[in-house]
């Protein structure tokens, strides 16, 4: 299915439709689960700038297919965030929230965030390092571009599946926020983007000191457009 596609798809299919905050959202299935899902909603809005609510014109709620196939629980598309109705707790919507706003974030402010080369080469520098680390311990990793920052789809099929996410936790723990951070330079922002926001801002400066200054940087911006 087409990205355009997905908002008809939805809107033909939504059960209700509701607006929480700043956020306007359809929902096309019913969340499973005991979650706040209004609560959830409002912590984001009282933790992020106002100029990146603005990004995001709708969020569904629901089951797709697309999400699925892919394995992931959402996904921001256009100016929408896709989210899957079935969430663990209110702690890892929030979660969902947050990390697919940071790619909205990062596709608003693509040359700010990567133009100087400086958090591309920190990415790159600790996947060289994550590959010594992977050699040390035995794992055959040589077939892997690791110098590449882009999405690659062996690779992680590699870390999700055959080494998992609990053993890449632990192996990148003086690397990483969080595992999925290896995957590729957009995850890599986007989980310090949860971390800033939602995790702990000192822990990604002494790890990730690039991407927590332009992090910082922005989030300062933002609150001096608000004043102004």
């Amino acid at each position: 299915m087409k990205n355009k596609d997905l908002a008809n798809y939805v809107k033909n299919r939504a059960l209700m439709e509701k607006k929480i905050g700043p956020f306007n959202i359809i929902f096309k299935d019913t969340i499973e689960g005991d979650v706040d899902v209004e609560g959830s909603f409002i912590h984001v809005a009282n933790i992020l700038p106002e100029q990146y609510l603005k990004l995001i014109d709708v969020t569904y709620l629901g089951r797709f297919e697309f999400l699925e196939n892919r394995d992931v629980n959402a996904m921001y598309v256009d100016g929408s965030l896709f989210i899957s109705n079935v969430q663990d707790d209110a702690a890892d919507l929030i979660d969902d929230i947050v990390h697919e706003i940071a790619h909205a974030v990062e596709d608003a402010n693509l040359e700010f965030i990567y133009a100087d080369g400086k958090v591309e080469n920190e990415f790159i520098l600790k996947r060289a390092k994550l590959k010594d680390i992977l050699n040390y311990q035995g794992y055959a990793v040589e077939e892997f571009n690791f110098l590449n920052s882009e999405y690659n789809e062996q690779l992680d099929e590699f870390f999700y599946k055959e080494l998992g996410y609990d053993v890449l936790e632990q192996l990148s723990i003086n690397l990483y926020t969080n595992p999925y951070a290896a995957t590729s330079l957009r995850e890599y922002v986007a989980s310090a983007f949860e971390e800033f926001y939602i995790g702990k801002p000192a822990f990604l400066k002494q790890l990730c000191p690039y991407i927590y200054k332009k992090l910082y940087t922005l989030h300062e911006k933002q609150e001096f457009d608000n004043e102004r």
